[in-house]
């Protein structure tokens, strides 16, 4: 009972002490005025040390509310529990893939890709994922790539598992699919994934360091696996079944043509791949005799349904939106002229606008001029383009390469004027739009529709929109309209 009493007497002058040198200076005096963080990594330790744990590169002591030792911290989480009877049940082609907690021995190199973690596996090297992708979100080259996995100590013949998380796409398994894509796409035979993260690492009592690994470099030989990553060519062609795996909101905001929506997260129970037969049920859709390409916003999100795909069995394939975007067509136009009659005009008056088009690179107006009636609206790189069939509204026979609008027969006119819409879009001084008008071609070149000025007094600027299928150019602030005096109808406002 003595002794009972002597330890807790320590252990309360340990914690009054503590608190004092705090409370007075401040710092941990120990950790010479570092960051929080280091002082209490220190004070950690030191706790650690009272108690008779070891913690010099050896496991963690982690702690949410104070001082405790890790057995206890993670006992007490409830969020470290051992593995639930609702955890995604694996088949053996699964786990061929993601190993278990239990079957990590022997397994290879561990490699962790969480930017910056605070605890590995032990035995785990590191590499921040985000290393794989330029400043712009690009991925980088694949000397670039070989270069970066060598110098972490990993040869083309190495057997590797990954494992880590990215927090910013809100942890589970993305950051690790993308890595494993990456490797496989650098043709990198051994490679698996592990099917846990360090929480449920944590909670299975595995040992844990604060410093992960560093093995000497070797030579990274790559033997790229071009399948993997789909080109806008073979994305385009109509080819491929595509996948869109953004959230919904930016699936709805604008998507690659023909595309279905599959969510990276939905493909996840937790943050754990789904087990197979509620996967067969969420691809049921897809037909696995076709090309499937997968893209996002960012590489990281669609890896997770790429990897998913790819050992289910469909020949998957790896694309981006920006690189969409980047490689679409664009009208090749610009404006020529644009005005409005009467200009000024009156509240209520009746507005025409016109707007006259030219090819984008005729640089004088002598040629502009000259131009008229003879190139009208290019589209770059349309021919083949993938969106639609550009002889289907236009003669191309002897265009250089782009299609021409308007410039043969009239069944090819009228086919133009449906696929080709010029919009007037009417704003106020606020910026807000007042009104949007369809503009109808009334000559090659030239269109024009009305505007009724039922509106208070000011200067209204006018954006023109021009858009052929679902390729759009905006010109903004194309020409200003005064709306002065009073008018013939009665309520109009001030």
């Amino acid at each position: 009972m003595r002794n009972i009493r002597t330890v807790g007497c320590v252990l309360l002058l340990f914690v009054v002490a503590a608190a004092t040198v705090l409370g007075v200076h401040g710092e941990c005096t120990a950790c010479k005025g570092g960051s929080p963080s280091a002082q209490q990594e220190v004070l950690n330790n030191e706790w650690a040390v009272f108690l008779g744990k070891e913690t010099a590169n050896k496991e963690v002591v982690s702690s949410s509310n104070g001082l405790v030792s890790p057995q206890v911290s993670r006992q007490s989480n409830p969020s470290l529990s051992t593995k639930s009877s609702n955890d995604p049940q694996r088949s053996q082609s699964f786990a061929s893939v993601l190993v278990p907690i239990e079957d990590v021995d022997g397994q290879g190199i561990i490699l962790d890709i969480s930017p910056h973690p605070h605890e590995y596996i032990k035995g785990a090297i590191n590499i921040n994922y985000e290393n794989f992708v330029t400043a712009d979100k690009h991925r980088k080259s694949v000397s670039e790539l070989a270069a970066i996995i060598g110098a972490a100590g990993i040869s083309e013949n190495d057997p590797v598992l990954i494992y880590g998380e990215c927090q910013q796409c809100g942890g589970g398994p993305s950051a690790g699919t993308f890595a494993y894509w990456i490797m496989k796409y650098l043709g990198h035979k051994k490679v698996k994934l592990l099917d846990a993260g360090i929480d449920d690492w944590v909670a299975a009592k595995k040992p844990t360091v604060n410093k992960s690994l560093v093995l000497p470099a070797k030579n990274y030989t790559p033997t790229l696996n071009s399948n993997l990553l789909a080109t806008y060519e073979l994305v385009k062609s109509g080819i491929p079944q595509i996948v869109d795996a953004r959230e919904p909101e930016y699936f709805a905001a604008g998507s690659i043509p023909k595309a279905i929506n599959i969510p990276y997260d939905s493909v996840l129970t937790g943050k754990k791949i789904k087990d197979e037969a509620a996967l067969k049920r969420l691809f049921a859709g897809l037909n696995k005799y076709r090309t499937v390409v997968v893209y996002s916003d960012s590489a990281v999100k669609a890896s997770m349904v790429w990897f998913v795909l790819s050992f289910m069995g469909y020949d998957a394939r790896m694309y981006s939106w920006q690189d969409w975007l980047e490689n679409r067509p664009k009208l090749d136009i610009d404006i020529l002229k644009a005005s409005a009659q009467p200009n000024p005009a009156n509240r209520g008056a009746v507005v025409q606008i016109t707007v006259t088009f030219v090819e984008e690179n005729q640089s004088t107006d002598h040629e502009k001029e000259t131009a008229n009636n003879e190139t009208l609206l290019t589209i770059k790189g349309c021919v083949g383009c993938g969106f639609g069939s550009p002889q289907g509204f236009a003669d191309i026979s002897n265009s250089g390469g782009v299609a021409r609008i308007g410039s043969t027969s009239q069944a090819q006119k009228g086919t133009a004027d449906n696929s080709f819409k010029v919009t007037a879009v009417v704003k106020n001084q606020a910026g807000d739009v007042v009104s949007k008008r369809i503009m109808k071609r009334v000559s090659e070149d030239e269109f024009t529709g009305v505007w009724n000025a039922n509106v208070a007094a000011g200067v209204y600027k006018v954006d023109i929109v021009a858009t052929l299928e679902d390729i759009s150019k905006t010109f903004p602030d194309a020409l200003q309209i005064e709306v002065t005096g009073t008018s013939k109808y009665k309520n109009l406002g001030n």
